[in-house]
């Protein structure tokens, strides 16, 4: 039931794209990230998360930081709603490290490019501190945010993405960790990170030190949304933010 569910929201989101190429300007060929939002992420994560876009922030961040210091804008945050944010507009807001969950970055086009783009922003993320945990956890404590990249298209091997990130560990000098955790080309198959998701062990997977990888026509949603089963049980226990309350100059204040 469930595979056959996911299948099926997996062949209507490439539909729509197929449909969308049909449009006689770029700006008319729609929105994968509205499309992947709307008919999948809003009709299946629970309602005590958040669906929203902007930037990740924590108890160290900085106002109006200089333009070499951007915090990157993150295409999809999945974050607790029972956490305050900020909001800048209607649509854009910045979310306490603590209640981002996972973030995901989605693109029309897989190439090597959009991956190191999005390879920079998981990174800098990376180093943003969450405040030491505390209370009583339902499920695995999530350290940092899951790292998801969604493309409508790609390499037809999903081999090519695997070596990029290869190629881009070496060529940056980054820590796998610290990169992207799964990599999700629909209609074509998926490469997750081997410390990102040790309970999935595929028949068929290729796989080297850090990385495995898959060709498959189907199911790569379905993998997404199990990847997703792991953690969601944490969103049911309040996160520690007293990093923020630390920041705070109370020295100021006067007793009366």
């Amino acid at each position: 039931m469930l595979e056959s569910h996911i299948n099926a929201i997996e062949e209507v989101l490439l539909a729509q794209s197929r449909t969308a190429k049909n449009a006689g300007h770029p700006n008319l060929r729609g929105g994968p990230r509205e499309w992947f939002i709307r008919d999948f992420l809003q009709n299946h994560l629970p309602s005590t998360l958040e669906i929203g876009q902007g930037e990740i922030i924590d108890s160290d961040s900085v106002p109006n930081p200089k333009p070499h210091e951007y915090r990157p804008q993150v295409d999809v945050v999945i974050y607790r709603r029972d956490l305050p944010k900020i909001s800048y507009s209607i649509s854009d807001c910045a979310y306490l490290i603590e209640g981002v969950l996972a973030t995901i970055e989605s693109k029309s086009v897989l190439t090597a490019h959009e991956l190191r783009k999005a390879n920079e922003s998981v990174a800098k993320n990376s180093k943003l501190k969450k405040s030491p945990s505390g209370g009583f956890m339902v499920g695995k404590e999530i350290l940092k945010p899951y790292t998801y990249l969604v493309a409508y298209d790609g390499p037809s091997n999903l081999k090519t993405v695997a070596d990029w990130m290869i190629n881009q560990v070496k060529e940056d000098s980054w820590i796998p960790d610290d990169m992207m955790d799964m990599i999700i080309v629909l209609g074509k198959g998926v490469v997750w990170r081997l410390e990102a998701f040790p309970e999935l062990n595929i028949q068929g997977a290729t796989q080297n030190n850090y990385w495995a990888y898959i060709n498959q026509n189907n199911k790569n949603l379905l993998m997404l949304f199990v990847h997703m089963l792991t953690w969601v049980a944490a969103s049911s226990s309040p996160p520690n933010t007293g990093n923020y309350i630390s920041k705070i100059p109370f020295s100021n204040i006067k007793l009366i």
